[in-house]
């Protein structure tokens, strides 16, 4: 735009860190831990449906307890695969 002066971003010294970089980094980490969590809570609930599938007796109960066990389970190795996935990208 005509009268506007034009500005660059200051320059940075070879050793200073990238603060884009760091960002990226801090911002990967919270994820990386949520995941971890997120994953940690799946796979206690896939082992307690678990338990109770051993203890179930009647077929329509099992069927169900089944089932959520599998999706847990799922749910949480997609997660697990996803954290090792993150980590072979950054290191």
């Amino acid at each position: 735009m005509a009268g506007e002066a034009t500005r660059s971003a200051p320059k940075r010294r070879r050793d200073d860190p990238d603060p884009a970089r760091a960002e990226g980094e801090k911002v990967g980490a919270r994820i990386d831990a949520a995941f971890e969590k997120l994953a940690g809570k799946l796979r206690a609930r896939a082992d307690k449906a678990h338990a109770k599938l051993d203890a179930a007796t009647k077929p329509d109960e099992r069927a169900v307890l089944l089932r959520r066990y599998e999706l847990y389970a799922d749910a949480a190795a997609y997660l697990e695969e996803r954290l090792v996935d993150r980590g072979e990208r950054s290191a």
